[in-house]
């Protein structure tokens, strides 16, 4: 939780505006990254769009997680499914190296690795990878509590060179419910 100071007498003009003083309190202990991957631990279901910087829909898919622990690692299968029927499952596994890194490794079929680099801050993943072609992605990742329950929430952007020269400007979202088998915790 933040805190500033007002009135007048604990801000500063600085000549191009009021600076105020904040302290900074945190209304809870760091999380650490394995805690933060425990909310996503479960089966779920739901859309990831596409978009152009302007907001131009540009694909869509129906995509499905399923997270569970294998020891110190969490283990994923991802299914997409394209509206014109193709899918592609995609593996994953998230974990923390001994330095207290957070990593995130998705294998697809007929492509290279994947490897992300995650931090933790209030309770939200942020991924990042970037590769030598020039390629950036960028993502928060969290499980929110709504009146309909829990949603896995994907946000982010991607730049992606193209052979001429060119690059894609691309955000992403995705929007995902449990899957529910017992509902008295509302995720299998």
């Amino acid at each position: 939780m933040w805190t500033c100071q007002w009135p007048l007498s604990s801000a500063r003009y600085t000549g191009r505006g009021l600076l105020f003083l904040c302290a900074g309190e945190r209304s809870a202990q760091a999380q650490s990254p394995r805690a933060a991957l425990e909310p996503r631990t479960g089966h779920w279901k739901g859309p990831f769009g596409i978009y152009t910087h302007d907001g131009k829909q540009v694909d869509s898919l129906s995509a499905e997680h399923r997270y569970r622990w294998k020891n110190s690692v969490q283990v994923g299968t991802q299914v997409d499914r394209s509206p014109d029927g193709r899918i592609v499952r995609k593996t994953a596994r998230n974990y923390v190296t001994d330095e207290g890194r957070l990593i995130c490794e998705v294998d697809e079929p007929g492509g290279p690795a994947l490897t992300y680099r995650g931090q933790v801050s209030d309770g939200v993943i942020t991924w990042h990878r970037t590769t030598d072609a020039g390629v950036v992605e960028s993502f928060r990742e969290r499980v929110v509590d709504t009146p309909t329950g829990p949603e896995y929430r994907i946000d982010g952007f991607g730049i992606y060179p193209s052979e001429d020269g060119t690059r894609s400007y691309l955000h992403f979202v995705g929007r995902y419910r449990a899957v529910h088998q017992d509902v008295s915790t509302g995720r299998e």
